[in-house]
Formats: structure tokens, sequence, C-alpha cells
């Protein structure tokens, strides 16, 4: 979004309005426009609708006090703004014949001056900034500053013209300034200029070379060159300044390639100087209080209330943790008191739910060995054995070998009729699945016969 400087004259017949972009070294004019107004026009609607749009919070406007009360040079011994402000109505009030304690103060940037800062002091009444400032009040289109002429025209157009005499020929009325190194050493209101004078160029010519010679003699200065601003600024007069060896000079100000007319020139400068230190009674009680601050209004509301939610996240965080906790704590000492019952001879307790489950398949171990659960233990395993042998036979159990699914026994009984009958019982058994003769033969001496077997186990049996 492009920064806007805006320049603005309000009388009583028009407004005129001139917008430049923001570029110092070169800028460009962006519009002016002029419209007419009588006593019943909404002078702040008209505001708006002349700029397009809304000012944004980059965009500065500039207008004018056409005359003030009065206006000093100050000399202080410091540079500091604050320091400066306060001093400055303290020599105000003992320099000046009047009492200004209604008055606001303003003043310039200060300029060195052999160690000195030296100021440009102005006062206006409060009724006369009031009055000033009232269609900009109350409505969408802020005023950044309120200047003074002439000091403001001679701030926005001091790149192009800061040494001459300034000639302000306005609204029928003649301000001459003369200008050294970009600041106004002083300058002299002439009073009204008729509309008969406007059109005599070569008597207002001359009234001007009188008022110049007269300014040029009293601040011991040349001849200087003249720069013409104003509605009251003709071809003619301009001709007829040149005949009187006056140096003219132009501001180059264009607006489609072509130049400005002159009744906008003064709010041109007005508008260049938007953003420029210069005289400004938007001060004290008359402070812009501009979108930005409204908008750190709200920015500051926003922030507390974040600030409010983030406490009252932060607590009912730090609630829920500790009411965790709490539970945690008493499913613990649960845990403890649990353990504690169940393994009474354990002293060190480190993981009390691994030490359960240690402690869990350790007793199911044991109780798969002793057959105190549904599997295969070896102990069942054995008993089923026991009670499918016959018992009128005559069997010698050598070695009996378990795995989890397997069971080789050796033995030795009388015969090899024997091993058949013992193989055919130990079929008829529900967690023998398989039982072969893995090896039979009869003993060395004679009288017996050694056998194997080997014998898969599941949980239901079944002959094979």
């Amino acid at each position: 979004m492009i920064k806007r400087r805006v320049g603005i004259e309000i009388t009583d017949q028009c407004i005129r309005m001139a917008v430049f972009n923001d570029d110092k070294q070169n800028p460009t004019l962006l519009q002016h426009t002029e419209r007419a107004v009588d006593a019943d026009s909404k002078i702040g609607e008209l505001l708006l609708e002349m700029l397009g749009s809304r000012p944004g919070i980059a965009d500065r406007t500039c207008s004018t006090l056409t005359s003030a009360g009065f206006v000093r040079q100050l000399s202080f011994p410091f540079r500091d703004a604050r320091k400066i402000a306060a001093a400055a109505r303290m020599e105000l009030t003992a320099q000046l014949p009047s009492d200004i304690s209604d008055h606001v103060i303003a003043t310039s940037a200060p300029q060195d001056s052999e160690g000195d800062a030296i100021v440009t002091a102005a006062t206006a009444t409060e009724e006369q900034i009031t009055a000033a400032l009232e269609p900009f009040e109350g409505n969408q289109f802020p005023l950044h500053v309120l200047g003074l002429s002439p000091f403001t025209e001679a701030c926005g157009i001091k790149d192009w013209f800061d040494t001459g005499i300034l000639i302000q020929l306005h609204q029928n009325q003649l301000l001459i300034s003369l200008i050294q190194q970009g600041d106004v050493v002083s300058f002299e209101t002439c009073g009204q200029v008729s509309s008969a004078e406007c059109d005599d160029a070569p008597s207002l010519a001359s009234r001007i070379h009188r008022e110049v010679a007269m300014m040029c003699r009293s601040a011991r200065v040349n001849n200087q060159p003249l720069c013409l601003i104003g509605d009251n600024v003709t071809a003619e007069l301009s001709k007829a300044l040149n005949e009187r060896d006056y140096q003219l000079v132009e501001l180059p100000i264009h607006a489609n390639s072509q130049k400005i007319d002159p009744a906008f020139l003064p709010v041109c400068a007005r508008a260049l100087a938007a953003n420029q230190p210069t005289i400004n009674f938007r001060t004290g009680p008359f402070t812009l209080k501009s979108e930005w601050a409204a908008m750190k209004k709200h920015l500051y509301s926003g922030a507390a209330l974040l600030g409010a939610a983030l406490i009252i996240m932060s607590a009912t965080a730090i609630r829920t943790y500790q009411h965790k906790t709490d539970i945690a704590e008493g499913y613990r000492k649960q845990m403890t008191q649990i353990f504690r019952q169940t393994l009474p001879n354990t002293r060190a307790i480190v993981n009390i739910p691994m030490q359960l489950q240690s402690a869990l398949q350790q007793l199911q171990t044991t109780g798969a060995l002793m057959g105190v659960d549904k599997s295969t233990s070896a102990l069942s395993v054995l008993r089923e054995f026991s009670a499918h042998t016959p018992t009128d036979l005559k069997v010698d159990i050598k070695n009996f070998n378990m795995e989890e699914y397997s069971l080789v026994v050796d033995g030795e009984t009388n015969s090899f009729d024997s091993i058949n009958r013992l193989t055919s019982e130990l079929q008829r058994s529900a967690i023998f699945t398989k039982v072969d003769i893995a090896d039979a033969k009869t003993s060395i001496d004679g009288k017996s016969v050694n056998f194997r077997l080997q014998i898969n186990i599941g949980l239901q049996g079944g002959q094979s």
C-alpha cells in the first residue's frame, strides 16, 4: 500500500487537496482536486470523497493556520525538545507584552547557531486551533499537522527553493517571506489585495517590489530570486516582475506533464511538508488521537484478555496436573499395599508392576510343573502315563525325558508283546496324540526287552 502525503486547504468558497507519494527525493503528484463549498457542506464527507478513501495509518495529512498570535525567534543553550517546549513559554511570556496563558505554543526544529539552538516559536489561541480542527474532528479524516503559513509552505518546497523571497498571493492576501537555507528568516503580512489591483499587474508588481526591497534592506541581503504561489498569481504579474529584473523560480510540480495551476501550489507545499519537521499546533490538548493510538488501546485490551486467558489456562493445567498427581499417588499407595499383602517376604520395592509380573510368571511356572493347571505339565503327563500302563505288565522305566510337546521314555519289560500292549494303551490317552516305538531289542542276557517310546503331547488325544 502506497504511503501518501496530503495537503488540504479549506476556505469559505472551496476545498483544495493535493496528494503526493512518500518519495522524498522525487515526489510525484498523484492527484489535485478542488470542490466548491457553502455553509451547508459537510466538510468531512467531502474530504473523504476527494481523497477517494479513508487515510491509512501510514498516510500524513497537513493543513495550516493562515494567521497566529505571535511569532518570535528564541535561542536556548540546549537542544532537547522537551526542555525547549517547557522553556519556550517562559521565554515568550517574558518577551511579549500580552498574556499568552490561553495560547498554544509550537516550535520549529532547532537550528545550530554558535553553539546555541535557534527555534522559531509561534503561538495561537485555543479558539483559533479549535476552529481550524473542527472539520477534521469526529470523522474518519485525521489531521496530523496543523502548521502555520509561511513556515509550512517554506518547509515543503525547501528542496527546490531554499534561498529567496516567497511571494504568497493567495485569497486576495499578500504574504512575503525571506527564506535563507530553507528557513524563514522574516516575513511580512502585507494585507489585502483588491481584485482591481490583481487585475493591474504593473501596479501589483510595483507594490511587491517595494515590499521586497524593504525586506532585503532590513535583512541586509542583496536582491533575491522570487517564487510566486497562490490563486492570484498570473502570467501578466510574472512578466511585470521579470521586467523589473527579478529572477523567478518555478517549482517543478507537474500534473500530466503540464505545469500545475499556481492556485494549487500552496496546498502542494503543505502536502510535501506533511512528514517534515515543521511548526505543528497538534500539540498539548490538541495532540492527534490517531488510528494507531486507538489501535494500541485495542491491542492493550486484547493483550490483557490474552494474559487473563493464559493465566486461567495455566491455573487450570496446574490444577489438573495436581489432581492427576494425587490420583496417581493414591494408586501407588494401593499398589504398594497390594504388593506388601501379596509378597510379604519381598523387602526391596523397585518397580511394582514388573515385580508382580515376575512373581506371577514364576508362580505360573511352578503351577505348570506341579500340574495344578489345565496344561500338559510334567506331573500330569507322568500321571497320565501311569494311568494307561496295564497293571499286569512288568515295566521298569529307566528314563523319562519330557520337552514342551514331546516325551521320550526308555524302559525295560519282559517281552515284545508287552511293548505292543503298552503302546496300544497309551494311544487311548487324551493328551498323547501319537505314540511310536522308536526302538525295541532283547537285552544281552536274553531275559528282558529294552524299548524306547516317542510320544507327541497335545491337549486333545487321538490315535495315530
